[in-house]
């Protein structure tokens, strides 16, 4: 059996839990949701994938994790902030790799609006 060192073995990769979030969850005047409403996301499961990816790696790729439907472009990746969760801006997805959005950063989350 060949390992292909391109690609992590199951035990490198990490769970990421993606979520929908409801309508009335925004605060549309500082493009954040509040941590306190995370209750009532509704979850969508969970994707496997390598920590080194970058968030724009994995917008590219949502499709093979999600389904065909899944469109990339609903998609926001959001980080916690105090005591709030905002929109990560399409120029950091490049810079951050998904292991600052794995445990135990457990705040830091994949949305589907």
């Amino acid at each position: 059996m060949s390992h292909n060192p391109s690609q992590p073995s199951s035990s490198e990769l990490v769970e990421l839990h993606v979520f929908y979030v409801p309508e009335g969850s925004w605060n549309y005047k500082l493009n954040t949701i509040s941590i306190e409403v995370i209750n009532k996301f509704i979850s969508a499961g969970f994707i496997r994938v390598s920590p080194q990816l970058t968030l724009q790696a994995l917008r590219l790729r949502l499709g093979e994790f999600l389904g065909e439907d899944a469109v990339a472009e609903k998609f926001l990746f959001l980080k916690c902030i105090g005591n709030n969760l905002a929109v990560v801006k399409e120029k950091q997805e490049p810079e951050l790799k998904l292991r600052s959005f794995a445990p135990p950063y457990v705040c830091n989350v994949i949305l589907n609006c």
